[in-house]
């Protein structure tokens, strides 16, 4: 009888979201008892076609989740998000000490007291000091007299390196100038990934164990194609080491981020960049944009489009997703003519595939492009007539042409990374900052 009641049901015209007659109505309906009846619905329920609503009775279909407004965060998170927002992005000085109590609770809009309090939290937990009454001050490694530092990056196997874009070349002037400020010796060695051997300067195969008096490293994985190679080689190592990570996130393993003295920075991978420049544009009044990439193979073009798109900005994305980096169209050119013109023909055949992308986006609707480099391509062909017309555009990467294009561009912060990185090899096994993650440094937009 009970399966007898069950197609009754089924066969009945419903839809989700109804509701079924009461038990003592099906009862009526089908001339069967109680428990019959209830045996049934506890049935259907139980395959998934219907549902129970405590005090209300059984409905067809599933439950519908209760979309729960997001929690708002504490005071107390709020102005600790905002603090180590800042600490990232460089606006305090790790080296001198931070603004008056009076300053920061201005800045963060809080209380003198809240202020105070959150000040004397983190310094019980060792990320500030303070001597007597006086200002708070980030923690500060004793005088050493060894001041040896290992610079690695990579090489040819014959121990040549050279840096091939301009954020590249900023960061080797941010770390030696950064190291010379804190009288410090930098010892650059070049790591070549085939052979898995570092290089001195003079193209001398060397070893970690012949710089004895060496007190940290920083490492630049930039371009490396098997970084884990270098963290391998450099697992026994008794300093404290920095590595600029330049890889997606998920491709370094929990292992290494644990060890215990290393630190690992991030400034291009994520979707941080992509929100910073989505909440830029919402505040300016900019609701949708077009987003062009030709190296959607990338992680990194993938994780700025997924930002700008979680800052609330409606996202139209022209995209290629064959190629990973300009480099990739250089490499495809290497072989189709001179070598001195490979520069040249890799140029136009990334102008191109940007000439197809373009030709889909609006010209009234603002572009954000996944680098500087797009941008001026782009507007190399409005010049060239080939683009009749292209609107306010917002890059990636603060580079000169940016300047010279008077283009807003999202600014990587590189100066702030190489200075956070020293900081991590002035404390070590101390610094207050270890984290089982990778750093990310916060950038910012800079208006031209």
């Amino acid at each position: 009888m009970k399966n007898t009641v069950i197609e009754a049901l089924l066969n009945s015209p419903h839809a989700d979201g109804d509701k079924l007659p009461s038990v003592r109505q099906l009862m009526q309906y089908l001339h069967t008892a109680s428990g019959t009846v209830q045996s049934a619905l506890r049935e259907l329920a139980n395959r998934g076609f219907i549902y129970t609503d405590p005090g209300k009775g059984c409905f067809w279909g599933k439950r519908k989740a209760v979309e729960l407004p997001p929690l708002k965060p504490s005071a107390q998170n709020e102005l600790s998000e905002k603090f180590f927002a800042d600490v990232r992005s460089g606006y305090f000085s790790l080296q001198g000490a931070l603004p008056s109590q009076k300053e920061l609770a201005l800045r963060y809009r809080v209380s003198i007291t809240r202020m105070r309090q959150f000040l004397k939290d983190i310094q019980q937990k060792g990320m500030l000091e303070r001597e007597g009454k006086s200002r708070y001050f980030f923690p500060k490694q004793d005088e050493r007299s060894e001041t040896e530092i290992l610079f690695i990056t990579r090489s040819t196997e014959w121990g040549a390196y050279s840096p091939v874009s301009e954020r590249e070349m900023d960061f080797l002037k941010f770390v030696y100038r950064t190291g010379a400020e804190k009288n410090l010796n930098l010892r650059l060695l070049g790591f070549n990934e085939e052979t898995e051997q570092f290089f001195d300067r003079n193209g001398n195969t060397k070893q970690i164990s012949e710089y004895p008096n060496v007190v940290g490293a920083i490492v630049s994985t930039l371009l490396m194609q098997k970084p884990f190679r270098i963290l391998s080689q450099l697992q026994n190592a008794n300093f404290p080491i920095s590595i600029w990570w330049e890889h997606a996130a998920l491709d370094l393993p929990k292992s290494f981020l644990k060890k215990e003295g290393w630190a690992f920075f991030n400034s291009t991978f994520g979707k941080n960049p992509g929100k910073t420049v989505g909440k830029y544009l919402l505040q300016k009044g900019i609701q949708k944009i077009e987003y062009i990439s030709p190296y959607h193979a990338s992680t990194w073009s993938r994780d700025r489009l997924k930002g700008l798109e979680e800052s609330g900005l409606e996202v139209i994305p022209h995209v290629d997703g064959k190629y990973a980096s300009p480099w990739d169209f250089r490499e495809l050119e290497k072989d189709n003519g001179p070598k001195h013109t490979i520069d040249l023909r890799a140029k136009n055949h990334e102008k191109e595939i940007l000439r197809s992308l373009a030709s889909e986006a609006s010209p009234e609707i603002p572009w954000v492009t996944v680098n500087d480099e797009t941008a001026g391509l782009l507007l190399e062909l409005k010049e060239e007539k080939v683009l009749a017309k292209t609107p306010y555009m917002v890059g990636f990467d603060n580079s000169v042409e940016s300047y010279l294009l008077r283009l807003d561009s999202f600014d990587f912060n590189t100066e702030v990374l190489a200075a956070q990185m020293f900081y991590h090899l002035e404390l070590g096994k101390n610094d207050p900052f270890k984290s089982p993650h990778l750093r990310e440094i916060s950038g910012k937009i800079v208006e031209k």
